[in-house]
């Protein structure tokens, strides 16, 4: 069960986004990622911020014991560079 979602709109010229808390981006961006066809389980995002219209999420990036990138590490990366498009072009963080 997810927490319901509060948005607000802002203008941007002619384009709108959505204002949205961080914790419901991360809720919303997790459902996402559950939901994607190239779901890696243990997948997450823990962390999500802004730089201005650019939002940047963090989470499990796969690493081995000793740092390195795992097979799973590529996957990951393009999960959240994904998220990151398709939920930029959506949402703005609320203060």
């Amino acid at each position: 069960m997810y927490a319901k979602i509060h948005i607000y709109p802002i203008t941007h010229g002619v384009m709108t986004k959505q204002a949205i808390s961080q914790q419901d981006l991360i809720d919303l961006a997790n459902q996402l990622l559950r939901e994607h066809e190239d779901y890696i389980p243990g997948i997450e995002v823990r962390e999500v911020s802004q730089q201005r219209d650019v939002l940047t999420f963090k989470g499990e990036a796969f690493l081995d014991d000793d740092l390195l990138p795992t097979s799973n590490s590529p996957k990951a990366f393009n999960l959240y560079k994904w998220l990151c498009h398709r939920l930029s072009e959506q949402y703005t963080l609320s203060e």
